[in-house]
């Protein structure tokens, strides 16, 4: 059991999650579908239990960034814009748009009005390359996309909240993260 975890409250073992997450595509990327899971079961929980125990508890990103930071370093301190709010607004920001283009270039490559783009695009903008795949199902172009698109956009986020573990504290990631400013906005019997 890791300590950290233990003390920070999160479940230990969530990191797999995180880790299955970005292994299974590499079998087929219809896998990479599950972040629709990822993105639905914090409001799920949230609504059932009126509690945000989703960023407390069970969040995979949580666990997985504080086993990267869980070594004592030469951590830089957090800086301002991570509690002023201001990149978490950023953030949010980034992270609809980046939605709203997943959402239309879907619909767009649905109608046939371009071609589907089945390779890795960090931050919107880098492109990379396509996972192999061990198990080639034909699916149609816009599922394709959409898959690509959606592990593209929950690697994007995963690489800054490493980064934020390595460079500042294991979960900074959790003081910015846009699902986390989400379940904050919306009232529960914590901050009614």
């Amino acid at each position: 059991m890791n300590i950290s975890q233990k003390r920070n409250g999160l479940i230990p073992g969530l990191f797999i999650i995180t880790i299955l997450y970005f292994f299974l595509p590499f079998i087929s990327i219809i896998f990479a579908l599950a972040a629709f899971l990822c993105m639905a079961i914090p409001f799920i929980i949230l609504t059932t239990k009126k509690k945000n125990l989703w960023c407390r508890h069970y969040c995979p990103r949580a666990s997985f960034t504080s086993v990267i930071g869980r070594k004592k370093g030469n951590y830089k301190k957090t800086p301002k814009m991570f509690n002023d709010g201001y990149l978490r607004k950023l953030l949010l920001t980034y992270f609809t748009m980046n939605l709203i283009f997943i959402t239309g270039s879907t619909i767009q490559v649905a109608l046939g009005n371009m071609a589907s783009m089945p390779y890795i695009r960090l931050f919107i903008a880098i492109p990379l390359f396509p996972l192999p795949q061990l198990y080639d199902i034909t699916i149609s172009q816009w599922l394709l996309h959409l898959s690509y698109r959606l592990y593209s956009m929950m690697l994007s986020s995963t690489l800054l909240g490493v980064w934020f573990a390595l460079r500042y504290r294991g979960r900074a990631w959790c003081a910015v993260c846009p699902v986390g400013t989400l379940l904050k906005k919306i009232p529960t019997r914590e901050n009614i």
